[in-house]
């Protein structure tokens, strides 16, 4: 018999270095309106890196167990703001995801973060709902929601309220059918956001940050654009890897930066909490 080498036993041989494992972002910002002539969202999305990686968990200290891939995060920012218009918001919601598509080999993104301002708040908020009904406050066309959302999502049976969840189940907790559209296969299990969710925000952000989790995303366009892209995702039988992030209006640099660094908290806190499992 030839020499066949030193034998090493493969369960205290040392793993091969994982390879990181990408998750797509996508990420709006809206446009002006009312008084705000510049809209502190989309320049919050402007200013969100490309791309990050997110170290995994501890391993688990077991023989043989794998060692957890880092996260590759990368940031897709439409590239215009969105009209605070309902018709439009309706209307470009599919397009920008088949936008997306054709530059991401047919796949629609893992994540999807919307972001708004909220011009009462002085906190940073994610919202856990979003609503079907009572969209009366007119948009900067001088319209309500009720023909291009409430009457279109009433006709389709579709829920008063839909949270973020899995793609098996739909906003009222029903079976749903199979995606009719292609995803990356990525395994998330996104959930309403909550007290532990908004623990794992603060865990990533600066210090001292007013972060809150809030029910109620207004009854206008970031409520409308939230409900949207919910129904849409429940629609193509996608997991609904859904959040929206309220920012306050100031525009200074200070506030921006502020506003840019609690955004890629929230999305490392989706990224662990729906993704991770954490």
């Amino acid at each position: 018999m030839g020499d066949v080498g030193i034998v090493v036993d493969p369960a205290i041989s040392p793993a091969s270095p994982p390879i990181s494992q990408s998750i797509n972002v996508l990420v709006t910002g809206f446009g002006p309106f009312r008084s705000f002539d510049v809209n502190a969202s989309f320049l919050i999305a402007q200013s969100l890196p490309s791309a990050f990686t997110l170290p995994p968990k501890e391993p688990v200290s077991v023989p043989g167990t794998a060692i957890p891939a880092p996260r590759e995060v990368r940031i897709y920012v439409h590239p215009e703001p969105i009209k605070v218009s309902y018709a439009t918001i309706r209307s470009q919601m599919p397009d920008i995801l088949d936008g997306f598509s054709r530059t991401h080999n047919g796949l629609r993104p893992d994540l999807i973060v919307h972001i708004g301002i909220a011009s009462t708040r002085r906190y940073y908020s994610v919202e856990s709902q979003a609503h079907r009904d009572n969209y009366r406050i007119p948009d900067v066309d001088g319209r309500s929601g009720y023909h291009d959302g409430e009457k279109i999502w009433r006709e389709k049976g579709l829920s008063p309220i839909l949270v973020p969840g899995p793609a098996e189940l739909s906003g009222g907790g029903n079976r749903h059918n199979t995606s009719t559209v292609q995803t990356s296969g990525l395994k998330i299990t996104p959930y309403p956001t909550n007290d532990h969710f908004l623990q794992v925000w603060k865990s990533f952000s600066p210090a001292n940050t007013d972060l809150r989790v809030s029910n109620d995303a207004g009854h206008y366009a970031c409520d409308f654009i939230f409900y949207t892209s919910l129904a849409l995702a429940l629609e193509e039988g996608r997991d609904r890897s859904i959040v929206f992030y309220h920012v306050p209006v100031a525009t200074d640099l200070e506030s921006l930066d502020l506003g840019t660094k609690v955004a890629v908290a929230l999305i490392k806190s989706v990224v662990k909490c729906w993704v991770d499992g954490e």
